[in-house]
C-alpha cells in the first residue's frame, strides 16, 4: 500500500526519468532496426497496463504496429509468429522476475531482440537484453512511481522514433515541449486537487461499485486504477475501454447505476464518452468525470467533475493515473466528510 508522501515524490523521479534517460535512450533508439514487423511489448506482473500504453503510443506517434502481451500470452501464442529479428521490449521495475528473464531467454532463442524497460543496470533483465531503457523510479513493482515512469520513458521514446522515422510534425513538437513541463503539472495538481481528491473518495466508498472508464491512452489508466482502487483503497470499481463499456455494460445500466470516465479534451477517441455520456443521462445513471474543463461536453453532463490541466492524452493520461492513485492512499481515504 502506497502513502501519499510516496506519490508525492513522483515529479522528481518523472525529473530524473526525462531528464537523465533522454541521451540514454536516444543512443538505444538508433541503434535498433525498427519497423522490422510489429512491435511487442510485454508487461510483467502489474505493468501489463502499462505495456497497453506503449502499443497506442508507438503506433500514434511513431507509426509502428504494436501489440501488448502478458508473459504468459506471448509464450503461449505469439513468439510462434514472430520473425527473426523483431523485437519485443520487456517491462519490469525490478527488472528480476523469472518471467521477464523468460520472455528475454525464449526470444533470444528465436533470433527475437529483448529489449528492456527496468529501473536497475544491474537487474538481470538488462544483462540478459540486447539493450536496456532505464527509469529513475523508485520503491515497490507495482508502485504509481513506477507505472508513471515507465509511461513517461515509452513516450519519450515513441518520440524518438518518430524524429528518427521522419515524422516530426507539430504535434511531435507539442508533446515534446509539454514533457519537460509535466512534473510541474503534477506538482500544480497534487496541492489544487487534493481536498477535491478526498471528497471524491468518500463518494465512491458510499457505492456498490461502479464502472470506470476510458479510451485511449486512459484506458490502461483505468484498468489499473481500478485494481489498485479495490486491493488498496477498498473501493469496488471494473476499468473498462470505452467501447468495451458502450456495447457492453452500458445497455443495461438502471437508474442510480454510476460510472467514471477518465478523459481529455485532446482524447482522440473522445466522442465515445460524450455518446456515452448521452446515454448514461438517457438511462438516469450518475456520471462522474476526471477530465480537463475543454472537455466542456463531458463536464456539462457530469454530476461531478474533478479538473485538471489541459494537456496531452499522454500527459493527461499519466497526470490522471497519479491522480486516481491518491484515491487509494489512507490519507485519502481517512479524511472525513465535508461538515
Amino acid at each position: 500500500m502506497e502513502t501519499r508522501a510516496k506519490i508525492l515524490e513522483i515529479p522528481r523521479l518523472l525529473r530524473e526519468t526525462l531528464d537523465k534517460g533522454a541521451h540514454e535512450y536516444e543512443s538505444l533508439v538508433r541503434r535498433v532496426r525498427w519497423g522490422e514487423a510489429p512491435l511487442v511489448i510485454c508487461g510483467c506482473g502489474s505493468s501489463l497496463p502499462v505495456a497497453i500504453a506503449g502499443a497506442y503510443l508507438f503506433e500514434w506517434l511513431a507509426g509502428l504496429p504494436a501489440l501488448a502481451r502478458s508473459p504468459q500470452v506471448f509464450e503461449a501464442y505469439t513468439v510462434s509468429t514472430l520473425r527473426p529479428r523483431t523485437i519485443v521490449l520487456v517491462i519490469s521495475a525490478s527488472g528480476e522476475e523469472p518471467e521477464a528473464l523468460e520472455i528475454a531467454r525464449l526470444a533470444r532463442s528465436r533470433g527475437i531482440i529483448p529489449l528492456g524497460l527496468t529501473r536497475q543496470a544491474d537487474a538481470p533483465l538488462a544483462k540478459a537484453c540486447e539493450g536496456v531503457f532505464l527509469t529513475r523510479d523508485a520503491g515497490a513493482e507495482d508502485s504509481a512511481a513506477a507505472a508513471v515512469c515507465q509511461i513517461a520513458a515509452l513516450t519519450s521514446i515513441a518520440l524518438m522514433m518518430a524524429r528518427l522515422l521522419k515524422r516530426s510534425g507539430a504535434v511531435i513538437e507539442s508533446l515534446e515541449d509539454e514533457l519537460k513541463r509535466l512534473p510541474e503539472h503534477f506538482e500544480w495538481s497534487f496541492t489544487q486537487l487534493w481536498d477535491a481528491l478526498c471528497s471524491l473518495v468518500q463518494e465512491l466508498r458510499a457505492q456498490q461499485g461502479f464502472w470506470l472508464v476510458g479510451g485511449g491512452l486512459y484506458h490502461p489508466v483505468a484498468v489499473r486504477a481500478a485494481w489498485r482502487l479495490g486491493a488498496f483503497g477498498e473501493i469496488r470499481a471494473r476499468g473498462m475501454e470505452a467501447s468495451e463499456f458502450a456495447s457492453g455494460p452500458l445497455p443495461h445500466l438502471r437508474r442510480g447505476d454510476v460510472a467514471m470516465f477518465v478523459s481529455g479534451s485532446r482524447l482522440r477517441v473522445k466522442r465515445l464518452l460524450h455518446q456515452a455520456a448521452v446515454q448514461l443521462k438517457v438511462k438516469g445513471a450518475r456520471l462522474i468525470s476526471l477530465t480537463d474543463s475543454n472537455d466542456r461536453e463531458l463536464v456539462d453532463r457530469s454530476e461531478l467533475a474533478i479538473l485538471i490541466p489541459a494537456l496531452s492524452e499522454a500527459g493527461g493520461s499519466m497526470l490522471a493515473l497519479s491522480l486516481l492513485e491518491l484515491l487509494s492512499t489512507p490519507s485519502a481515504r481517512n479524511v472525513g466528510p465535508p461538515a
